[in-house]
């Protein structure tokens, strides 16, 4: 069997609103090994992108674990927290949150740049994703120069550009 990939325990997540604890995820627990997919699905404000941060480590839980590996992530360091997201996680924001001075190329090749991959090969494995999804042409087009499309495709050869071989 399978070691699961994913294990979340007991998750949950509660603001203060003034003095009223307002409790956004409470008691979310599920397991995911590899190769298996899952839909977080829901009404605006049910909780979906607070969980999805939790999982992330973008944001600290109130209570309960989130394990990748049989590590868990909120015990980790902010560094250690910050080279597993740029090492084994992708993310793919709904507004894109790409950096309008740089070109799709260098948009993609960032994750590279910032795990202190060589330029040269940050940019081959970034160029290669971004003809893959079809911007082959507009590698050297800034955000402002594309339409929402191709951003949502810049996007993600960034999210996928650190799980490349190389």
């Amino acid at each position: 069997m399978n070691n699961p990939l994913l294990v979340v325990e007991n998750l949950g997540k509660t603001h203060q609103d003034g003095a009223q604890p307002v409790t956004i995820l409470d008691g979310i627990s599920l397991q995911l090994s590899a190769g298996e997919s899952l839909a977080v699905v829901g009404s605006s404000g049910s909780g979906k992108s607070t969980l999805l941060h939790l999982l992330g480590s973008l944001d600290a839980p109130t209570h309960g674990r989130v394990l990748v590996e049989g590590e868990d992530l909120h015990q980790m360091s902010a560094r250690s927290q910050a080279r597993f997201r740029n090492q084994k996680l992708g993310f793919v924001y709904q507004f894109h949150h790409l950096l309008g001075e740089f070109s799709a190329l260098e948009n993609a090749a960032m994750p590279l740049l910032i795990a202190g991959r060589p330029v040269s090969e940050a940019k081959e494995q970034a160029e290669a994703l971004l003809r893959r999804v079809g911007l082959g042409h507009r590698l050297d087009h800034r955000p402002s120069a594309l339409s929402g499309g191709e951003r949502q495709r810049v996007a993600i050869a960034r999210a996928l550009v650190n799980k490349t071989p190389g």
